[in-house]
């Protein structure tokens, strides 16, 4: 029996497949190509096909309730005619900060359903089943890089509408690697992490101090203070005077309650213009 099966070695899956392999845990990971010596598998495959593991681990998203559930009970009744009725592994999956509106929100704050969807319906089953979720904050590393999402802010209008609330939280890929690994390598991982829990890290970050470097970013900027709404927005009148940074931002993520439970910190924190930490030690 495997100690880990990822399901997904995608952005997360690769640091988290990386780290295993440096501590010598055995695992398998799929992939819906095989590429990399990983597995062929994909959703919509038979759960017959995935090898047994004390811990699996779900990187991409399930779509509702009724997904989540074939998935696992699939799983469970194939491996028990080999392994036993005992046999239960610690399902965890990843899924989105997304659906938390309240400022702030922690694991303890009901998500919106409205902004989750199929994926919160999916989550609330892996947790009513004894399994873990993390939410995770916006992911970051290697060529995954914040300035680039200002591509996301094509239009005025979108970029107004996000100046309405610039809190941006993040999480290192590498990070959230290292705080799947504490909970798979724990011996009580079911009483210790079975629940639902925010990821992000230590600190809360300006979206517009980020993405204002991009050319066109600052040209919408300039434009739009000529409208009084967002000059009192941004008490400024001219884009030099206008305050950025955290402390001119609310914090909306709390994840204390988490790295304070896997007795962990972050490590990888993001900085404007700096090279990824992770990539450059």
């Amino acid at each position: 029996m495997k100690t880990v099966l990822v399901l997904g070695q995608g952005f997360v899956g690769k640091y988290l497949a990386d780290l295993l392999s440096t501590h010598g845990v055995e695992y398998t990971s799929t992939t819906t190509s095989g590429r990399d010596n990983t597995l062929k598998w994909c959703a919509s495959d038979d759960a017959a096909l995935l090898p047994a593991a004390e811990t699996v681990v779900v990187t991409f998203p399930l779509q509702g309730q009724a997904e989540a559930r074939r998935l696992t009970t699939e799983y469970l009744h194939h491996h028990r005619k080999a392994h036993g009725d005992a046999y239960s592994p610690f399902w965890v999956y990843l899924g989105s900060t997304r659906p938390f509106k309240e400022t702030p929100s922690t694991r303890h704050t009901k998500p919106d359903i409205s902004a989750g969807g199929s994926r919160v319906e999916a989550e609330e089953y892996i947790i009513g089943n004894g399994g873990c979720v993390l939410n995770l904050a916006g992911l970051w590393g290697g060529d995954r890089v914040p300035e680039k999402w200002a591509r996301f802010y094509g239009t005025k209008d979108k970029l107004r509408e996000r100046l309405k609330d610039r809190s941006l939280h993040l999480v290192h890929g590498a990070d959230v690697a290292r705080a799947i690994y504490a909970i798979v390598t724990s011996t009580d991982r079911a009483a210790r992490f079975a629940g639902r829990w925010l990821v992000s890290d230590d600190t809360v970050y300006d979206a517009l101090q980020i993405f204002i470097g991009a050319e066109h970013i600052r040209g919408f900027v300039e434009e739009l203070l000529s409208e009084t709404e967002v000059r009192e927005l941004l008490s400024a009148t001219r884009i030099d005077d206008i305050a950025v940074g955290p402390s001119a931002v609310t914090r909306r993520i709390d994840a204390s309650h988490f790295w304070s439970q896997l007795q962990l910190k972050p490590k990888y924190l993001y900085t404007v213009g700096q090279p990824d930490p992770y990539s450059n030690p």
